[in-house]
């Protein structure tokens, strides 16, 4: 037979090789079409980066002047609604020649505003009166979203009239663009991305070896028959070459389509706010290509890797002899070789580029040490164990006889649980910055600082004061000094006495005096009472720094701490120290040095009361801008719990997955042993003794992969997030409900192999033809 003609039986007895085989590829396609869907999008990563980070660089401007172009004042606003980021850019032209804001076709004229789709959806919504009262402007105006980091984006140029020009905020923009975006992360923040990616990838390719190895007792079969009829050893594998092309390829179609698919709904998808245009979601051509030609290959390779000790003979397989044992060195060598990697990082500072390939590479081979110690450990465990019920001793002989398929199979599922144990610690124990389960109470608190433009903190105060769910309002300064050596800085905040007032109970108070909350003292600033130091003068147009007026540092005058203050969490409680303005302090501080801000205590549990205060401020359009602490921890706790559900539905879906590898891999032995079966159920064996050991044989491996995963997963943990200085706090629920997943799993597997086990020992199982 031809070269051609090989292949063509090979296709043929993939397709049509009845249901075992069909079985088998539709398997395999889904192992491979998964493994080629995210390796797909995660070719596609760095062109979404770079899609957005020259989106982010259109709205990017320039401040020097050019020749014959009038400058664009533009005054920026940080804003939100309903938790949402509003980006308000007020602007007024200096001239016929300022630049146009990216996007618009003209500069909006003051009470016109140029909105991105996403607000004036907002907009017209029947709900959203308090946002049309904040943004009272005429819309003139969509941005197209190739102007928009994100399609969901809450942008919106808004134009004012030229008292905007006298704000210290407010930028004379020249151009706008060719200034490219700094998207690099915190290290931290790097390592569980680095984490995440790893463990996301590693999976899929041990699936896709596993998956083209799926029913493989079965294709032998058929591969000795071909060798009664007359085909040699290369033609064999040959043919079991292009079995293992069908299932690729096959795959390579589901995983195009899940990719698609996938691209398809990415704009409807958000994660902590961030969302991305289907458009960026595109594979850089190159590892695309490589990914259609590597996917087959690693099939082709694996099917082949799996007849190197398999005797293909007319008159059957010779692979049913005690195997080889399996040497440990080389196994412990690819975990010592990930543990150097995450110990060594490269030798570098994070954020180095040797520094991301080495931890990268180290929790790779950390992963991959899973399935490869896997086979090991359950052949030792399983080749000393004597005694024991009847069920117990036949699952045992049999896992003695060939533990490593089932092994190879559970190491899919090690690696998965081993990745997801090691991303939920790594999220859990960065909870307190996401906002989960190990958040501060503080942390999850909601508090709001605003920052008036000069002379209207009163007014913003004053605003704000009545509004339904607001606790309590008080504006605060702040004055940094600096010591005569030039060594140290103290910030220190100031209160005029109505405030101290109305917040400390104080009927006494006294201009230019430092006032101490409790046993608080000035050693907590590094200053002691009559030295002299500098305010601290920061020229934010010349970008330098002098010293100005000298102060003499006063004794601390000790207050007892307020009743209300102990019930507001950090960002709007009243500091523990503070100063007065009058004769004992610098007389000119509250000239232009003091920095105001309102503090703005509100009810947590309202989730409206944040709009409610953005609305009341309306009078002050542009002059006031408010920052909401605590906000962001309502969307880090979504984007927290969304993370840990999608990576625990991830497990799940491919333990699924794994599930049905196990059930034909059941199903198989059955088939192969019907015999054996029928002839010990005729002897005496209860069908029960015998359900049990199939059970055995299918938990005994799961039992010994958890174990591996979770040590792994837990050590993966640990070593990274040791390189960010995190302390670890291991998420035990996830991982209680990921080894109950898995004994479900086995459970399942077990339970649906039943009734083939019974059909196996009926008496008529032992006639032959």
């Amino acid at each position: 037979m031809s070269v051609r003609t090989d292949l063509g039986i090979g296709v043929r007895l993939a397709v049509g090789g009845g249901r075992t085989a069909m079985t088998r590829l539709v398997l395999g396609a889904i192992g491979v079409g998964v493994a080629v869907a995210v390796l797909l999008l995660a070719a596609s990563v760095g062109p979404l980066m770079q899609a957005r980070s020259e989106r982010a660089n259109l709205t990017t401007v320039s401040t020097e002047a050019i020749a014959g172009v009038d400058p664009l004042y533009e005054h920026r606003v940080s804003a939100e609604h309903r938790g949402d980021g509003l980006s308000l850019r007020y602007v007024n032209a200096g001239g016929p020649s300022s630049p146009v804001p990216p996007g618009a076709d003209r500069v909006p004229a003051p009470g016109e505003a140029v909105v991105s789709p996403a607000l004036a959806e907002r907009l017209a919504e029947p709900g959203a009166a308090d946002l049309r009262q904040r943004l009272p402007e005429r819309v003139i105006g969509t941005l197209p979203t190739t102007v928009l980091t994100d399609p969901h984006d809450l942008t919106a140029y808004l134009g004012v009239g030229p008292e905007v020009r006298a704000s210290d905020r407010t930028t004379e923009v020249y151009s706008y663009g060719g200034f490219p975006v700094d998207e690099s992360l915190d290290p931290t923040l790097l390592l569980l991305v680095l984490l995440g990616t790893v463990a996301l990838l590693a999976p899929v390719f041990v699936f896709t070896a596993a998956s083209t190895r799926i029913a493989g007792a079965e294709r032998d079969r058929r591969l000795s028959a071909l060798r009664l009829v007359g085909a040699d050893s290369r033609q064999v594998r040959r043919i079991a070459t292009a079995e293992a092309l069908v299932s690729a390829v096959v795959g390579l179609v589901v995983g195009a389509g899940l990719f698609f698919a996938g691209r398809a709904l990415a704009p409807g998808v958000t994660i902590s706010g961030v969302t991305v245009n289907s458009a960026d979601v595109t594979p850089i051509w190159w590892l695309a290509v490589a990914v259609v030609v590597l996917v087959p290959v690693l099939a082709v390779l694996t099917a082949q890797f799996a007849l190197r000790r398999t005797i293909v003979e007319p008159l059957g397989v010779v692979r049913f002899s005690k195997p080889i044992r399996r040497r440990l060195l080389w196994r412990l060598g690819v975990a010592a070789a990930g543990v150097g990697l995450l110990f060594w990082h490269g030798g570098v500072t994070a954020g180095h580029s040797l520094w991301v390939y080495s931890i990268t590479a180290g929790a790779a081979l950390l992963l991959f040490s899973v399935p490869a110690l896997l086979p090991w450990v359950v052949e030792r465990s399983v080749s000393r164990v004597r005694g024991g019920p009847t069920s117990w001793q036949l699952a045992v002989r049999r896992l003695q006889l060939d533990a490593g398929t089932s092994a190879r199979v559970v190491g899919g599922v090690a690696v998965v649980l081993a990745g997801a144990i090691a991303l939920q610690s790594a999220l859990y124990s960065q909870s307190t910055e996401l906002g989960g389960p190990q958040a501060s109470p503080s942390a999850q608190n909601s508090g709001i600082e605003l920052y008036p433009e000069a002379g209207l903190s009163a007014e913003a105060e004053r605003l704000v004061a009545g509004v339904p769910g607001v606790r309590q309002a008080f504006t605060e300064g702040t004055v940094t000094f600096v010591s005569s050596a030039d060594e140290d800085t103290a910030s220190i905040p100031v209160y005029d006495c109505a405030t101290v007032q109305r917040l400390f109970a104080v009927t006494d108070c006294a201009p230019g005096v430092v006032y101490g909350v409790g046993d608080t003292n000035l050693q907590d600033y590094r200053m002691q009472a009559g030295e002299q130091w500098w305010v601290y003068e920061w020229d934010h147009k010349t970008k330098t720094a002098t010293r100005g007026a000298s102060w003499t540092v006063p004794q601390v005058r000790s207050i007892p701490e307020p009743a209300v203050s102990g019930d507001l969490d950090s960002s709007t409680r009243p500091e523990s120290l503070f100063v007065t303005p009058g004769p004992g302090f610098v007389p000119d501080v509250t000239e232009g040095l003091v920095t105001p801000r309102i503090r703005v205590s509100v009810d947590v549990a309202d989730q409206g009361v944040a709009d409610r205060v953005y609305a009341a401020l309306a009078p002050l359009s542009w002059q006031v801008m408010g920052v909401q602490w605590g906000s962001r921890s309502g969307d880090d706790r979504a984007a927290f719990t969304a993370i840990s559900r999608g990576l625990l539905i991830g497990s799940v879906f491919t333990l699924l997955l794994a599930g049905l590898s196990l059930l034909v891999l059941a199903l198989e032995h059955i088939r192969e042993r019907r015999r054996p079966l029928a002839v010990l159920a005729a002897s005496g064996v209860p069908t029960g003794a015998l359900g049990r050991s199939l059970l055995w044989q299918i938990a005994i491996p799961i039992a010994v992969g958890v174990v591996i995963a979770i040590g792994a997963g837990i050590g993966l943990t640990a070593l990274v997030l040791r390189l960010g200085s995190t302390p670890m706090v291991v998420d035990w629920s996830s991982v209680g409900l990921m080894v109950l997943a898995a004994a479900v799993l086995a459970g399942l597997v077990w339970a649906i192999t039943l009734p083939f086990l019974r059909g196996a020992t009926r008496l008529t199982s032992l006639r032959t033809e």
